[in-house]
């Protein structure tokens, strides 16, 4: 008999273990799907809108003459602002933008120029008024007036030669444009 009971604990107590195992799963399974689970969501109101003024802004730089580059490799500074109108303050407090546009191969965080052909070696920057670039395609924050439904965002863009065109000379001479498209997003 003694054998008998060693049998016996050798392959009887690990399938009862298992079943012990299993059962306690099932178990556990049955009080997960059980739980209930409650989503709540506040649907706020759009944080600002911009002044129908600003969304379709056409910057021109006037004449800039193409060898005042070689002695000073930017020009054309030229300020303008975004307004922004209604905002809840209770909502936003921070603004960021991201300007969209092809950027140009040499100055990836500056926005390629376009031309008859002429123009080559330049590329168009945007800046906040402290003079930090906002790179093309990237993300810049901006923080907004507390307590205020009324925001300006004051910018600045520019013409930049280009290093190689400099060293070159090579900066063609023209007309020239480029587009850019603006993204506004609020915490």
């Amino acid at each position: 008999m003694g054998s008998l009971s060693i049998k016996l604990s050798k392959y009887v107590l690990p399938v009862l273990f298992l079943f012990g195992i299993s059962g306690q799963q099932k178990a556990e399974a049955k009080d997960t799907l059980r739980q209930n689970v409650k989503i709540s969501l506040t649907v706020l109101a759009p944080a600002c809108s911009i002044k129908t003024d600003d969304l379709n802004l056409e910057i021109n730089f006037r004449e800039i003459i193409n060898r005042d580059f070689y002695y000073k490799p930017r020009a054309g500074d030229y300020k303008f602002n975004l307004h922004l109108e209604n905002c809840d303050p209770r909502i936003t407090k921070r603004l960021k933008i991201k300007f969209l546009g092809q950027t140009s191969q040499e100055s990836p965080d500056l926005l390629a120029v376009r031309s008859d052909g002429q123009v080559s070696g330049i590329a168009i920057g945007i800046e906040k008024t402290d003079g930090t670039l906002m790179p093309f395609n990237k993300i810049s924050e901006f923080p907004l007036l507390e307590n205020s439904r009324e925001n300006v965002i004051p910018l600045r863009a520019f013409v930049q030669a280009e290093p190689s065109a400099i060293k070159g000379k090579t900066i063609g001479a023209g007309y020239f444009t480029a587009i850019a498209n603006f993204e506004v997003s609020y915490d």
